[in-house]
């Protein structure tokens, strides 16, 4: 989150009860920020630096750090389960570093383009263009600008950019219209997005790429699939379609991307049934190599399941609150499969990219870099479903 308040400003209090009523009602939230929230100015500046205030449960106290109006930093304590220990679950530099990595290997030729599940912003109560808005403004900066103009053979295929997203609840959080995301990346539109439709597809090298809408976030239930624009049904009936017509063309591959995740064992949780679309996705897998990105729960995991491969990808950047107690794992029945990223061991702060390289007849190979802040070894690179 971005807050460059100063001590004295009357509007932070209304940002945090906007922030809170994200998981509450706005009443309770309102009441929540005037008793619990506590922020700390630096004395001469009269800069914001630090806040104390709630978390997810009754029983968690959050700080955060906050450097020319960036949170940098978040530790959460729990004071029923763990009093005193003060766990490290954000740090802006893990995001940053995603960020340069990224572009240095587009820069490099080493990926064509950025796929994103979504989530890229806090919110667009702040902003929503690159003009105004500090969120987008820094992924402008850090990340599209400096990726290269496409090249003649992306350009053959339709894509005027390098970096394509699905649409996660926060884009839509206070820019209900998407008017951020549609000035960031304004090539969305050459594939019909509007506010209306969140959903697109392209084609590249005889590959299928999708793009699905899961929808915005409802508290009461953060992991259900209550995409309107079109909804659950209505997408998949245009998945049906659209893999239909990628078997049609001969074409062996397809990368479906959408924020909520199919298959999670921590945090939020998946999506639940019956507006799950694992069953669609999977009768398609005999015929199609099947690959499906989510994001959402800030963690990361993978999943074989009826020959479809599911990727977590949430280390990109966000806070990593799976890590914390009580939920780095949820219940789920016996029979759920298996998480090969985490292997049961308890998910660890680690922010991440994944590069997928994509042959016509090889198996597609994906490679994890990642890096764990303060380890003995913060850097690593790993084969996935080897």
């Amino acid at each position: 989150m971005y807050l460059p308040v100063k001590e004295g400003r009357t509007d932070l209090v209304g940002l945090f009860v906007e922030m809170f009523g994200l998981v509450m009602p706005e009443k309770v939230a309102e009441a929540v920020v005037k008793r619990d929230v506590k922020m700390i100015f630096d004395p001469t500046t009269k800069e914001l630096k630090q806040v104390v205030m709630p978390f997810m449960s009754r029983s968690e106290v959050m700080t955060l750090s906050v450097d020319q109006g960036w949170v940098t930093r978040a530790t959460v304590e729990d004071v029923k389960l763990l009093p005193g220990v003060h766990r490290e679950m954000f740090r802006l530099e893990g995001g940053d570093w995603v960020s340069r990595e990224i572009v240095q290997h587009v820069q490099a030729g080493r990926a064509k383009f950025v796929i994103n599940s979504g989530d890229v912003v806090w919110w667009g109560n702040q902003g929503r263009s690159v003009a105004d808005s500090p969120y987008w403004k820094r992924v402008n900066d850090t990340m599209l600008k400096l990726l290269p103009a496409p090249d003649s053979e992306m350009r053959a295929a339709g894509l005027e950019g390098r970096w394509f997203m699905s649409v996660g609840n926060h884009e839509v959080w206070g820019d209900p219209k998407i008017e951020g995301t549609l000035d960031a990346v304004p090539y969305l539109k050459n594939f019909g997005v509007t506010p209306e439709r969140l959903i697109y597809k392209f084609d590249f090298r005889d590959v299928r790429f999708i793009f699905l809408w899961s929808g915005k976030y409802d508290y009461r239930s953060p992991s259900l699939w209550d995409g309107d624009r079109p909804k659950y049904a209505e997408q998949m009936v245009q998945l049906q379609q659209w893999l239909d017509d990628a078997k049609a063309k001969g074409l062996k591959k397809a990368f479906i991307t959408f924020h909520y995740p199919v298959f999670c064992r921590a945090g939020l949780g998946p999506i639940p049934e019956p507006d799950n679309p694992h069953k669609t996705i999977a009768a398609y897998a005999k015929d199609l190599e099947l690959v499906v990105f989510n994001g959402h729960v800030h963690t990361t995991e993978m999943y074989d399941v009826d020959g479809v491969k599911y990727l977590v990808l949430g280390g990109g950047g966000a806070e990593q609150d799976p890590i914390l107690p009580g939920r780095t794992s949820i219940k789920v029945p016996s029979n759920y499969p298996p998480d090969l990223y985490w292997k049961g061991k308890p998910p660890q702060e680690e922010y991440n990219y994944v590069l997928v390289d994509v042959a016509p007849v090889e198996k597609t190979k994906f490679n994890l870099t990642r890096y764990r802040p303060g380890s003995a070894e913060p850097f690593a690179s790993e084969a996935l479903f080897s």
